[in-house]
């Protein structure tokens, strides 16, 4: 069975290789809950920013795309930037989707949870500061959204994300994600 799943993921990965995508998303199929069943992913096409590197281990491990600063290492980075693309099966735009994603981050973080809408200089980008000083690993994260489409009319939610344990790291990082923004191809 494990061999069956691995064949069909690579015959999955080279078949969707050979016909080039609109949308700056690469779609790949993973096996997950303990090699039970293929998972989707989405994921951005997106360059690593200047001094810093893709972490594979950790892209592969959360389903992103992860960037540490040179030298470091996703467990010991003070910030990371990702990117991740979510499916949009209903279509719902931007606005609503991010509205909804919001909810029920807010329902699911706590009281001193907090959402900041920030400003874009690209009308078709929401970004939004989450703040939560409840968590350990993740309580400051800014991320800029995104609607993409593939070739196949497929709808995607892109999200580019700065994350990280303080803000005075994560507001160091914030002029990389206005340049990911930027070199991304919006439709």
């Amino acid at each position: 069975m494990r061999r069956f799943i691995f064949g069909m993921v690579f015959a999955v990965i080279s078949w969707s290789a050979t016909f080039p995508a609109r949308a700056e998303v690469d779609k790949f199929l993973r096996v997950c809950d303990g090699q039970k069943r293929l998972c989707p992913e989405f994921r951005p096409r997106v360059q690593a920013p200047d001094g810093w590197a893709k972490d594979e281990a950790a892209s592969l491990k959360y389903g992103a795309t992860m960037f540490v600063p040179n030298g470091k290492r996703f467990g010991n980075a003070e910030a990371i930037v990702y990117a991740d693309g979510r499916y949009n099966r209903d279509r719902t735009e931007l606005v609503q989707w991010v509205a909804n994603s919001d909810q029920k981050w807010a329902a699911t973080s706590g009281k001193n949870a907090r959402i900041t809408v920030l400003p874009s200089d690209n009308p078709k980008v929401i970004i939004n500061r989450y703040d939560n000083p409840s968590l350990k690993d993740q309580p400051f994260e800014v991320v800029a959204h995104y609607a993409d489409v593939d070739k196949d009319g497929n709808s995607y939610v892109v999200r580019l994300a700065v994350s990280g344990l303080n803000e005075r790291a994560v507001l160091a990082a914030m002029p990389l994600l206005d340049k990911m923004i930027a070199g991304a191809k919006i439709p």
